[in-house]
Protein backbone atom coordinates (compact mmCIF):
# COMPACT_ATOMS: atom_id res chain seq x y z
CA UNK A 1 0.00 0.00 0.00
CA UNK A 2 1.27 3.03 -1.07
CA UNK A 3 2.32 5.81 1.62
CA UNK A 4 -0.36 8.55 2.01
CA UNK A 5 1.85 11.24 2.05
CA UNK A 6 2.44 9.79 -2.13
CA UNK A 7 -1.10 9.65 -2.39
CA UNK A 8 -1.55 13.33 -1.44
CA UNK A 9 1.12 14.18 -3.60
CA UNK A 10 -0.72 11.91 -6.57
CA UNK A 11 -3.86 13.50 -5.75
CA UNK A 12 -2.41 16.81 -6.11
CA UNK A 13 -0.18 16.03 -9.55
CA UNK A 14 -2.61 14.40 -11.58
CA UNK A 15 -4.61 17.29 -12.68
CA UNK A 16 -1.45 18.86 -13.84
CA UNK A 17 -0.69 16.07 -15.59
CA UNK A 18 -4.15 15.41 -17.56
CA UNK A 19 -5.01 19.16 -18.02
CA UNK A 20 -2.71 19.87 -21.07
CA UNK A 21 -0.97 17.47 -23.38
CA UNK A 22 2.41 18.45 -23.94
CA UNK A 23 2.21 19.07 -27.77
CA UNK A 24 5.23 17.67 -30.43
CA UNK A 25 3.86 18.37 -33.57
CA UNK A 26 4.63 20.40 -36.74
CA UNK A 27 3.70 23.98 -37.31
CA UNK A 28 1.28 23.04 -40.79
CA UNK A 29 -0.44 20.15 -39.62
CA UNK A 30 -1.09 21.47 -35.92
CA UNK A 31 -2.92 24.55 -38.32
CA UNK A 32 -5.11 23.12 -40.44
CA UNK A 33 -5.92 20.55 -37.97
CA UNK A 34 -7.29 23.35 -35.36
CA UNK A 35 -7.95 26.67 -37.65
CA UNK A 36 -11.16 27.50 -37.70
CA UNK A 37 -12.29 24.39 -34.73
CA UNK A 38 -14.40 25.20 -31.65
CA UNK A 39 -13.21 25.40 -28.17
CA UNK A 40 -14.72 21.91 -27.68
CA UNK A 41 -13.23 20.19 -30.49
CA UNK A 42 -9.73 21.98 -29.32
CA UNK A 43 -10.03 20.93 -25.75
CA UNK A 44 -11.46 17.41 -26.53
CA UNK A 45 -8.08 16.94 -28.74
CA UNK A 46 -5.33 19.20 -26.81
CA UNK A 47 -6.88 18.85 -22.95
CA UNK A 48 -7.25 22.04 -21.01
CA UNK A 49 -4.82 24.69 -21.68
CA UNK A 50 -1.65 25.71 -19.50
CA UNK A 51 -3.20 29.57 -19.63
CA UNK A 52 -6.33 31.26 -21.11
CA UNK A 53 -7.12 35.21 -21.43
CA UNK A 54 -10.02 36.97 -21.93
CA UNK A 55 -9.34 40.09 -24.33
CA UNK A 56 -10.60 43.58 -23.42
CA UNK A 57 -11.58 46.18 -26.02
CA UNK A 58 -9.98 49.48 -25.33
CA UNK A 59 -12.49 51.97 -24.10
CA UNK A 60 -12.11 54.17 -28.03
CA UNK A 61 -11.86 51.40 -30.10
CA UNK A 62 -15.35 51.71 -31.90
CA UNK A 63 -14.66 55.37 -32.52
CA UNK A 64 -11.43 54.83 -33.68
CA UNK A 65 -12.81 52.16 -35.81
CA UNK A 66 -15.46 54.06 -37.38
CA UNK A 67 -12.85 57.03 -37.55
CA UNK A 68 -11.18 54.76 -40.44
CA UNK A 69 -14.38 53.93 -42.19
CA UNK A 70 -13.50 50.32 -40.88
CA UNK A 71 -16.41 47.57 -39.97
CA UNK A 72 -16.81 47.55 -35.99
CA UNK A 73 -17.00 44.10 -34.26
CA UNK A 74 -20.30 42.27 -33.24
CA UNK A 75 -21.40 43.20 -29.98
CA UNK A 76 -20.68 41.26 -26.95
CA UNK A 77 -18.64 39.36 -28.94
CA UNK A 78 -16.24 37.21 -27.04
CA UNK A 79 -12.10 37.33 -27.59
CA UNK A 80 -10.27 34.72 -25.94
CA UNK A 81 -7.15 33.39 -26.25
CA UNK A 82 -5.72 29.81 -24.68
CA UNK A 83 -2.05 28.91 -24.29
CA UNK A 84 -0.68 25.29 -24.75
CA UNK A 85 3.38 24.85 -24.29
CA UNK A 86 5.39 21.78 -26.43
CA UNK A 87 7.52 21.26 -29.18
CA UNK A 88 6.18 22.44 -32.81
CA UNK A 89 8.58 22.02 -35.22
CA UNK A 90 8.56 24.81 -37.79
CA UNK A 91 12.34 24.19 -39.89
CA UNK A 92 14.50 21.30 -39.50
CA UNK A 93 15.91 21.35 -35.94
CA UNK A 94 14.12 24.30 -34.93
CA UNK A 95 11.04 24.56 -32.62
CA UNK A 96 8.13 26.73 -31.09
CA UNK A 97 7.72 26.19 -27.38
CA UNK A 98 4.13 27.94 -27.53
CA UNK A 99 1.20 27.58 -29.29
CA UNK A 100 -2.06 30.74 -28.51
CA UNK A 101 -5.00 29.80 -30.12
CA UNK A 102 -7.48 32.84 -29.73
CA UNK A 103 -10.64 32.11 -29.85
CA UNK A 104 -13.59 34.39 -31.08
CA UNK A 105 -17.31 33.34 -30.29
CA UNK A 106 -16.16 30.22 -29.91
CA UNK A 107 -14.02 29.46 -33.31
CA UNK A 108 -10.86 29.34 -33.37
CA UNK A 109 -10.28 32.69 -35.58
CA UNK A 110 -6.02 32.72 -35.57
CA UNK A 111 -3.33 30.47 -33.84
CA UNK A 112 0.36 32.06 -32.74
CA UNK A 113 3.57 30.39 -32.39
CA UNK A 114 6.44 31.67 -30.30
CA UNK A 115 9.64 30.99 -27.47
CA UNK A 116 8.36 32.11 -24.26
CA UNK A 117 10.38 31.58 -21.08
Amino acid sequence: MPHPKWLALIALALPLVLSAKDLKTEERPFLDAYSGRSRQYVEENLGKPVKKETAIKPHNADQILQEKGQALAGEGENVEMWYYRGKIQYAPNKYFNTAELTFANDKCVNITFANKK
